[in-house]
């Protein structure tokens, strides 16, 4: 396939082909033998409804295209393939995990690639399908796509355990309340990744499971996005694990720090209680109380509860109560 007609075919990222430019009129209209790919990231503009129009792409594909927050999936429309992918974003600031969504149309001598505004994806693929003859394939082309997104997962979450170590490290030193909001919001976070990972396993699954002659000789290249996939749900359900026991580490050590506190405060209520039994006993409206008028009365009940609070905390030491 010619280098000219990947340069025609594919979207330049300065028109990101929001209307049916001139290459991609020549490009629809000629060189019907030749393998395709056309990139566009205004799902608003008409640049869609001649390439469906063209093609013969779904109009509920084309619905999912428009429809933000699709989900995962993989549709046969006998003439091609529509695969809604997600790539997966984290913001360690706010702890916070969320998707983004990139829809690929696949033919036997087409790709068509939707996405909102500029995309990395395409961006990274580009370079390589101008220069590699062996992009000029669907399932290839499909396949280096795939690759670019689920290879970004694992920076994601390698960026998601640096932020488990942070608070597992502060789990150990000194719990708090700020240290469980973080702790459940990353755990939010994995739960986003997971659901993520389980549907995109299930279109590399069913990849795999393609009869079409383009696809089924390409197997092994969607086996690597399935092992990736894998690997990272692997990962996900081992931080899981991770920050369940850090869960239980800070509410033990809770557990353990509020005893400690309640056993000083018994201690200081304990020992309070002789104090409290002597003021009271002559704090009562009698005139003839012992040591009442003594000049040394007060210095005598002084040493009195003293000494007695000082053999209950000997008393309490030798129990091993503190």
């Amino acid at each position: 396939m010619p280098a000219a007609c990947h340069e025609s075919c594919c979207a330049r990222k300065e028109t990101a082909m929001s209307e049916m430019t001139p290459a991609m009129a020549a490009c629809l209209e000629g060189q019907h033998n030749h393998f395709r790919w056309f990139h566009v990231e205004d799902v608003k503009g008409p640049a869609l409804d001649e390439l469906a129009a063209a093609f013969g792409l779904h109009e509920l594909a084309v619905e999912d295209c428009r429809a933000a927050g699709t989900r995962a999936k993989l549709e046969d429309y006998e003439s091609h393939l529509f695969l809604v992918v997600n790539t997966l974003h984290f913001d360690p600031q706010k702890n916070t995990c969320w998707f983004g969504e990139f829809d690929i149309f696949v033919g036997k001598d087409f790709v068509i690639t939707v996405h909102v505004g500029p995309s990395r994806t395409a961006a990274a693929v580009l370079p390589r399908f101008k220069s590699d003859p062996k992009l000029g394939h669907p399932a290839r082309l499909l396949h280096a796509l795939l690759h670019v997104i689920v290879g970004r997962y694992m920076p994601v979450l390698d960026t998601i355990e640096d932020r488990i170590d942070a608070i597992e490290d502060q789990a150990y030193a000194r719990p708090s309340p700020r240290l469980l909001t973080e702790l459940f919001a990353v755990k939010r976070a994995l739960v986003e990744f997971r659901r993520v990972c389980t549907t995109m396993r299930e279109v590399a699954n069913l990849l795999l499971t393609r009869h079409e002659p383009w696809l089924r000789s390409h197997q092994a290249y969607f086996r690597d996005i399935y092992d990736h996939v894998v690997r990272s749900l692997d990962f996900v359900d081992t931080y899981r694990d991770i920050l369940t026991g850090v869960l239980d580490v800070h509410l033990t050590a809770t557990a353990n720090r509020t005893n400690e506190i309640m056993k000083v405060l018994t201690i200081f209520a304990t020992i309070a209680t002789p104090f409290l039994l002597i003021t009271s006993f002559y704090g009562m409206n009698f005139e003839r109380l012992p040591l009442l008028h003594d000049p040394f009365g007060a210095l005598w009940a002084t040493l009195a509860m003293l000494g007695i609070g000082l053999l209950m905390l000997l008393f309490f030491k030798r129990r091993g109560w503190y």
